[in-house]
């Protein structure tokens, strides 16, 4: 895998990133999917221990999740102590996490036990999804062309938004249990329903958590602002576009 770091140019670096940008938009939209609905339909088909198939499910969307973003992010530096050292923390985090959230065989029995794995798992996800947005966000608001590439990186990086805010609710949420208003089960629990209250702040719809804690509120008004100023600045870069061809 290391074998294909290597310098794009051109048309090569375009195809690239719509594919990796694409790719992430398909992982998200699975990845909130199963947060929101898996369970539910699983238990409405009677399907019994569906939370484990939903979470074994999560698990795996989750670790391609991180490696295709991982892959993205070399879309946009070269830097090889950053690609190293982030794709050897995603390495061990998600083995970290196969053992303390796994459904089947936990490694710990307790909540408190699982905390500070819990912590840092959600911390390192995080750091990688705020990571890739910058770069993303810098390369979107780069040139003068809204191409089709560029779409779908404005795509990955709104979903990106609502998912990288649930992890940090679920931080949250593990440095204070219950911060969400209501008992959470810490691991894949707490984190799918703070996807889904996440969604609903930025899809400016009724919060399943009304009791959640000040700062998980203030943070939801954050959130709520920033996606949509993003949109607005997506919007006047497509607005201000015939201009900047005209000078051209």
């Amino acid at each position: 895998m290391f074998g294909l770091i290597q310098k794009l140019k051109g048309e090569d670096l375009t195809h690239e990133k719509k594919r990796d940008f694409r790719n992430v938009v398909i992982l998200q939209i699975s990845i909130i999917v199963a947060a929101l609905l898996l369970k539910d339909a699983f238990e409405m088909s009677g399907v019994e221990n569906s939370y484990v198939i939903r979470d074994c499910i999560f698990l795996l969307l989750g670790g391609i999740y991180v490696l295709v973003m991982w892959d993205m992010l070399r879309n946009f530096t070269q830097n090889k102590i950053i690609i190293y050292a982030l794709f050897l923390i995603i390495i061990g985090s998600y083995i970290l996490a196969l053992f303390i959230v796994n459904p089947i065989f936990p490694l710990y029995s307790t909540q408190k036990e699982n905390q500070p794995y819990l912590f840092f798992i959600h911390m390192v996800l995080f750091i990688i999804e705020i990571t890739v947005m910058y770069f993303a966000i810098l390369d979107l608001f780069s040139g003068n062309k809204m191409s089709e590439e560029k779409l779908w990186g404005s795509t990955c990086i709104f979903l990106m938004i609502a998912i990288s805010f649930g992890s940090l609710f679920d931080l949250i949420n593990i440095l204070s249990p219950g911060a969400m208003g209501t008992p959470l089960s810490l691991g894949l629990e707490s984190y799918t329903a703070c996807i889904a209250h996440s969604l609903t702040v930025v899809g400016a719809q009724d919060s399943p958590f009304p009791n959640a804690i000040s700062i998980i509120k203030g943070i939801s008004i954050i959130e709520s602002v920033w996606a949509n100023l993003f949109i607005v600045l997506l919007v006047g870069r497509l607005l201000g576009q015939p201009d900047a061809e005209k000078k051209e």
